[in-house]
Parts: structure tokens; C-alpha cells; sequence
């Protein structure tokens, strides 16, 4: 497989968020409505939003709020991704090595 085709299906494989350049808001989080009783939020409860990129369009972006929680396990999915790709890779390179250094195989007579 070529490089150009190793990279173009490795491209259509990641998903496009990964591609998207984040950029984080620091205004405050929407206020969570109060419960009688209610204790505060952990760390992991805490509402942040960031605006992402929408691909095809370099002044356009959306804005996408999740729990510190979400936001660790989505980044934990990219990440998760990119290392699963990255060994796709190292597999395809392996491979049209070992079959560069194959001698070929003559029939015998």
C-alpha cells in the first residue's frame, strides 16, 4: 500500500474532532439549577464548554459543554484511536518490508 493511501485511509479512520483545533472558553458554565439539599459538584461533575472548529469552515465553530468527566473519557478515546492507528501503520510498514526482503519463489523442474 502506498504512503499516499496509508495516509488517506488513516485520515477517513480518525475521527474528525481529532482533526478539529479546539479552543477552550473561559466563560463560566451555564448555572446548575438548585436542589433542596444539594451538595456542590465534584471536580469530575463540573460543566465545561468549549468551542470547536466546524470542519469545512475556518470562522464557524460550535460550542460543545460536558462534564470533566465526558470531556477525560472522550479525550481518552482519541487518544485510544490515534495509538490504534499509529500500530495499523507500524504493521503496513512491517509488512512491505519483510516482503521486500523476500527472495521470490521459483517453481522447481
Amino acid at each position: 500500500m502506498s504512503k499516499l493511501a496509508l495516509i488517506t485511509a488513516a485520515l477517513l479512520i480518525v475521527p474528525s474532532p481529532v482533526l478539529a483545533q479546539i479552543v477552550f472558553d473561559d466563560s463560566p458554565p451555564p448555572p446548575a439549577a438548585a436542589v433542596n439539599g444539594a451538595k456542590a459538584k465534584s471536580g469530575l461533575d463540573k460543566v465545561v464548554c468549549r468551542t470547536e472548529d466546524t470542519i469545512g469552515s475556518r470562522l464557524q465553530g460550535h460550542q460543545v459543554c460536558m462534564t470533566v468527566a465526558e470531556w477525560a473519557e472522550r479525550d481518552k478515546g482519541y487518544k485510544d484511536d490515534a495509538r490504534d492507528l499509529q500500530q495499523l501503520a507500524n504493521i503496513e510498514a512491517s509488512n512491505r518490508t519483510l516482503e521486500l526482503k523476500a527472495p521470490p519463489v521459483h517453481g522447481s523442474h
